[in-house]
């Protein structure tokens, strides 16, 4: 199974170009799965500790045109989250975009920080459990959306539902911590992690930093700046040869 992870610019004047960059790589590779950072086309309001109805409308929007957009120039399914309102919920919502472009609900983001620049308990509802596993073209995928890559009970309970792929779109920055964690869940559950995350230029916010590694813990594949995308073809019966160890 291909897998693409990318880095997303986090200013909007950047998505247009990133967008097209990101289609030759995926013409060129021809991955059979897409990941995306967090909320990827989403300007980061979620900073301040007030919400507005007004900027939240207008970022949903957003979201969705440009979704709308990447869709129609990309065909490869993709796994990312968008801000999203559900019977008067405000969601961090993961969601599997298919080949056909129907969107699929995952779920929501259940850990939610509330610490500058990540103000996100005034923003968000809190979502369901973070132990369900999704098939997903023919494997078995968990999800930990950003802050969740630090609860480490987690993917031990995705290993126990059989997760092969764990995916952690994130919005952070550069701390070893989050690859720390990502080796101890890639290790503790006996799947893949595969991790995308936000790149600012303009600010220290978001700092890159995708990659896979393999359900040993070990790195298989990392985006950069120079190269924000990259595809790595996973075989998942490694993934329960590493359960079975």
């Amino acid at each position: 199974m291909k897998i693409c992870t990318t880095e997303f610019p986090d200013e909007i004047s950047k998505h247009e170009e990133a967008i097209d960059s990101l289609a030759s790589h995926v013409a060129e590779t021809e991955p059979d799965l897409l990941v995306l950072p967090e909320m990827p086309f989403t300007p980061w309001l979620f900073h301040v500790d007030t919400f507005s109805k007004t900027k939240w409308e207008q970022t949903v929007e957003s979201h969705a045109r440009v979704l709308e957009r990447l869709g129609a120039t990309i065909t490869t399914p993709i796994i990312t989250s968008r801000p999203i309102t559900v019977d008067g919920n405000n969601l961090n919502q993961a969601i599997y975009l298919d080949r056909a472009r129907n969107i699929h609900p995952l779920r929501s983001k259940q850990y939610l920080p509330n610490d500058f620049p990540a103000v996100e308990r005034v923003w968000f509802s809190e979502g369901e459990q973070s132990d369900r596993v999704f098939d997903i073209q023919e494997c078995k995928i968990g999800l930990q959306l950003c802050s969740e890559i630090m609860y480490t009970e987690i993917p031990r309970n995705l290993a126990m539902a059989g997760a092969q792929i764990i995916v952690q779109p994130r919005a952070t920055g550069d701390h070893p911590r989050w690859r720390a964690a990502s080796i101890l869940g890639a290790s503790t559950s006996g799947a893949f992690v595969v991790g995308a995350n936000r790149r600012s230029s303009e600010r220290v916010w978001f700092t890159g930093g995708s990659w896979i590694y393999s359900p040993f813990g070990n790195l298989l594949a990392e985006a950069s700046e120079i190269n924000p995308f990259v595809t790595y073809d996973i075989n998942l019966a490694e993934a329960n040869k590493a359960k079975a160890e």
